[in-house]
């Protein structure tokens, strides 16, 4: 378990990192591997659901399951087994990153 706790402050931290500069990604939040991305718009903080619907398609094409959560589906959980490998974490990092990339967030 030590290992999974390791892997989730560099998931957190690969995420924050991607999620940098992105006004719509108003909070990345998180406890050992249990990671949520929350969209908002960011003059209004009204939540945001199409582009955590619009995340959620972009990972899957690229092969990663996400799932949403939140009252309005604006949150976007990642929440990876604690078996998870450091190679699925990086790759985990660099899915997210592109797919915020594409979304436009």
């Amino acid at each position: 378990l030590a290992n999974a706790a390791h892997q989730g402050e560099q998931l957190l931290a690969g995420i924050r990192s991607a999620a940098e500069g992105r006004p719509s990604v108003v909070e990345v939040r998180g406890r050992g591997l249990m990671i949520g991305i929350e969209f908002a718009d960011p003059e209004t903080l009204a939540p945001r659901p199409d582009l955590a619907k619009a995340l959620l398609h972009e990972a899957f094409e690229r092969k990663l399951l996400l799932l949403s959560c939140g009252t309005f589906g604006q949150v976007v959980r990642v929440i990876p087994p604690l078996i998870t490998t450091d190679e699925e974490v990086d790759r985990a990092r660099a899915v997210i990153g592109e797919s915020l990339e594409a979304i436009g967030a």
